[in-house]
């Protein structure tokens, strides 16, 4: 008999199997594609082991225990985040909330394809940077988050569970410490029938699971000392890499966050800490697996579900030795090899399903035997499908479509062998109210397939069947199911049939092709995608999305006017575009307030064909007499008797999914006191942020600073340079072009530098020393500030600034404010979270030859493109240093 090690080494010598599985974004599953994948499945044959994960955030999880028991121990696992990560900054681009959410969704997803695990998410939202679990609480329903992990582990049924946090302050992050803290209640309250009632009566069974752990923290304590340490550092055979090394190439998909790192070869392993087990199990100093204790093999399926003792004994043992056989016969070269040992596993497997429904037993033991049968034979199947060579690609032949329009899919299924394998039929799902028919005769030149673009070589499928989809005209547009209504607060509405706790929805469209292999049958379901050839990325896939047929933006989503009596007109452009194939024919208008006029009234529109964009350019006037308020201005495409007024975002990088988020075309005005000096401003872009857009929305002349103009460049025709968030980091220019700055300053100009991280203050790029200690931030956006020195012009000149001007913030009031500085720096503000000391490192002033240097932490970033008045007055002061220091 091969031992599996013999398998392994004939992995490693052995050539490739083209074998593959549906390509759902942009990064490829490489390690369960070809011989290395179809081994793990074998292996994945022999047990029902199932582990589910939890933490607060994107990035939280332990990747290389994920991947350890993924693909080392083929266990079922997944990982639940409580949100998306919607608060944190954007290293990659200026998306923010819940379009940052949306990539950090599609982060997560990336890495799970790497590691091997299932991803799921509750409703709350990412309301930013807390210190205690009691702020959590605050922002979020702490009932519904614990209903949504009760839901995912009596979705999941995992045996066991692993909380990332202990739920105490140690855990750092408020929401890391509500993460710990509820873990444990999710864990007691999914096998408890009278918690949320409300899913029991939708189908939901209650299920308890056996063991919960918890991590042993980032720092070694000997206070919380591992029960057990997961060895991660091992190489797998069949893969060739370690579970740390595959972890962490998964962590570096979290780009937004500038996870980035190196895989790192040698030991390594995940400590945790056992909190609830079984009676009569194991001791927690003597376990060597997590499933130690527990019936995780196939032939003790019975068992595990607490079937009657030898139930179903003949056929989970043929299953179980038909998985042993495969893996122990398992040729590389020739998978196919695998047919007969697998249809005896399929075939045992649902004899074990049918016989199971008879049983003299109890129904919640008969439904749990049925939940992990099921699972099985999905692995069963797929591995049946991967060994015969059996590959499925539905394509359509656009990524978008809009309501009333139509699409061409063709269903193509390749076979490696079909004398092996008979098509018995395919079939297209669709959702409800779309058709679905066959097309019509094709020319006698029919030109390239469905989804084709770029350079391309013909391929024959060994089936291919055609269907024309037509989209109903009240379809809604393809958006994140979670954005579909308005959050309440800090946390999401999810809509009625949503597939709540997922990641996204289903595909639109999915492909079903009935196949026989060796006598059974099985039903293999594909996505459909569209298909692109980039010259430079090569093939892209993308999800079909619906899209409204005109789209209407605005330039900017925020216009700012001072009241008084002064004349004010406003430019507003407003961008339309077709993604219908048939001409757009309208005008376009702008629905305004009470007292505002727009010139002209309305604008022709015609947009000849899909893609084709245009812009409407209005001059909307002020009222003469305008007070403090806050008003809308809705732009509308006007087509045929329909109307349009919604704005896309598309949010695409390399890395993930592209997704769609749609928002209202309406453009926020606010109406307040508001002065500000002529100056020129030069602003350096750091990680990204809206900030340059804000000081033009004041009416000021703003460039922004490349690497030429600041390494080469006259920077003393700029009254002030305004230095963007983490620029440090994000522009190597920044600092290698520090001693211009100061020589900028030196001579008179003035350098307004905006939150930056640790590395700022150890490179030493401060005009005078400066030290980080302790906590240098303030989370909470409603602590109160002091303001130290009002007389000084960056509160008096030319806005007088009044605590009032800190109402209103939406989150955060600083990020990595200065510790300890030196005495020619004046400290300018104060304020603390409730109960620390007060911080009065925020923002500081301090002269510099001629000119004057501002470090300011303050989340201006946020404040600014949320609209806040008070955020406006203050940076408009800071700005206009210049002129009220003269």
């Amino acid at each position: 008999m091969r031992t599996r090690a013999a398998v392994v080494l004939a992995i490693l010598v052995g050539a490739g199997l083209s074998i593959r599985g549906p390509l759902e974004a942009q990064v490829r599953p490489v390690y369960d594609m070809g011989a290395a994948g179809l081994v793990q499945l074998l292996e994945r044959l022999q047990t029902t082991a199932s582990v589910l994960h939890t933490g607060a955030h994107p990035d939280d999880e332990d990747s290389s225990f994920i991947a350890r028991m993924a693909r080392g121990d083929h266990a079922r696992v997944a990982y639940l985040s409580l949100n998306r990560g919607e608060g944190g900054q954007n290293i990659i681009g200026t998306e923010l909330f819940d379009a940052l959410g949306v990539i950090r969704t599609e982060e997560l997803l990336q890495a799970r394809r790497l590691d091997g695990g299932e991803q799921f998410f509750t409703r709350s939202f990412d309301y930013g940077f807390s210190k205690t679990r009691a702020e959590a609480a605050a922002k979020w329903n702490e009932r519904e988050v614990l209903g949504d992990m009760v839901r995912v582990i009596r979705t999941f049924r995992p045996l066991v569970i692993y909380a990332r946090f202990s739920g105490t302050p140690a855990d750092g992050h408020g929401q890391h410490q509500m993460a710990g803290y509820l873990t444990p209640l999710a864990f007691k309250a999914a096998g408890d029938p009278t918690q949320f009632p409300e899913q029991i009566a939708e189908g939901l069974r209650p299920w308890q699971p056996k063991k919960l752990y918890r991590g042993a923290g980032f720092r070694p304590d000997p206070a919380n000392a591992p029960t057990i340490s997961v060895q991660t550092g091992v190489v797998d055979g069949a893969i060739g890499r370690s579970y740390a090394e595959i972890a962490a190439e998964g962590r570096s998909q979290h780009k937004s966050q500038e996870m980035g790192g190196i895989e790192p070869l040698g030991p390594a392993a995940s400590g945790l800490i056992r909190l609830e087990a079984p009676a009569g199990g194991p001791a927690a100093a003597g376990e060597r697996s997590i499933f130690d204790g527990l019936e995780v093999s196939v032939a003790g399926l019975g068992v595990a579900a607490g079937l009657p003792s030898g139930a179903l004994q003949s056929e989970l043992t043929a299953m179980a030795n038909a998985a042993r056989q495969a893996l122990t016969t398992y040729q590389p070269t020739e998978p196919a090899r695998l047919v007969p040992q697998l249809v005896a596993g399929l075939t045992a497997t649902r004899a074990a399903r049918q016989a199971a429904r008879g049983l003299a037993a109890p129904a919640d033991a008969r439904a749990d035997a049925d939940f992990l049968l099921a699972a099985k034979e999905r692995d069963f199947t797929d591995a049946l499908v991967r060994a015969a060579g059996v590959v499925i690609d539905p394509l359509a032949d656009a990524e978008t479509v809009v309501p009333g329009g139509t699409l061409n899919v063709s269903v193509r299924t390749f076979l490696a062998d079909p004398a092996l394998v008979r098509i018995a039929g395919a079939s297209l799902r669709a959702p409800g109210g779309w058709t679905v028919a066959p097309p019509p005769p094709p020319p006698p030149s029919s030109g390239q397939a469905a989804g084709q673009g770029g350079p391309q070589r013909r391929e024959t499928p060994s089936a291919e069947t055609r269907y024309v989809v037509t989209v109903p005209t009240g379809a809604a547009p393809t958006q994140p199911y979670f954005l579909v209504q308005p959050r309440a607060g800090d946390m999401y509405q999810w809509p009625a049939g949503a597939p709540r706790t997922l990641p996204f929805d289903q595909p639109l469209l999915t492909a079903e092709v009935v196949l026989e292999i060796g006598g059974v049958t099985v039903s293999v379901s594909r996505p459909t995608q569209f298909r692109t050839g980039d010259r430079v990325r090569g093939e892209l896939r993308r999800n079909v999305n619906v899209v409204p047929a005109v789209s209407v933006g605005l330039d900017s989503r925020l216009l700012i006017v001072p009241s008084g009596s002064a004349p004010n007109t406003q430019r507003i452009v407003v961008r339309t575009t077709s993604y219908s194939v048939t001409p757009m024919r309208g005008s376009v208008r702008l629905r305004l307030p009470a007292g505002w006029t727009a010139e002209p009234a309305e604008v022709p529109l015609s947009l000849a064909s899909e893609g084709d964009a245009d812009a409407a350019t209005f001059l909307v006037k002020a009222p003469s007499q305008r007070t403090p308020g806050s008003f809308d201005i809705v732009a509308e495409a006007v087509v045929g008797g329909a109307t349009y007024s919604r704005d896309v975002q598309t949010i695409a990088y390399p890395h993930i999914q592209t997704h769609r988020v749609y928002s209202p075309a309406v453009a926020r005005v606010q109406v307040f006191d508001l002065e500000v000096a002529a100056v020129k401003v030069g602003y350096i872009m750091g990680s990204g942020d809206q900030v340059p857009e804000a000081l033009r929305r004041m009416g000021l002349d703003v460039t922004l600073i490349d690497p030429d103009l600041l390494a080469t460049g006259d920077l003393s025709r700029f009254d002030t340079i305004v230095v963007g968030v983490r620029a440090s980091e994000a522009r190597p220019d920044f600092v290698a072009n520090h001693a211009r700055l100061r020589e900028y300053m030196e001579r008179g100009g003035t350098l307004i530098v905006q939150y930056q991280q640790t590395d700022y203050v150890a490179r030493n790029l401060p005009p005078y020393p400066v030290k980080t200690e302790g906590n240098p931030r303030v989370t909470d956006e409603t602590a109160a500030v002091t303001i130290l020195a009002p007389r000084h012009p960056v509160f008096a000149s030319p806005n007088v600034i009044t605590p009032a001007d800190f109402d209103g913030w939406v989150q955060d009031r600083n990020l990595y404010s200065f510790g300890s500085f030196d005495g020619r720096y004046t400290a300018l503000l104060e304020t603390a979270d409730p109960g620390e000391k007060p911080q009065r490192g925020g923002e500081v002033y301090a002269d510099v030859g001629k000119g004057r240097y501002v470090y300011t932490s303050y989340a201006w970033f946020r404040q600014l493109p949320a609209g806040v008045p008070g955020a406006y007055r203050m940076f408009a002061n800071l700005v206009s240093l210049s002129k009220a220091l003269q």
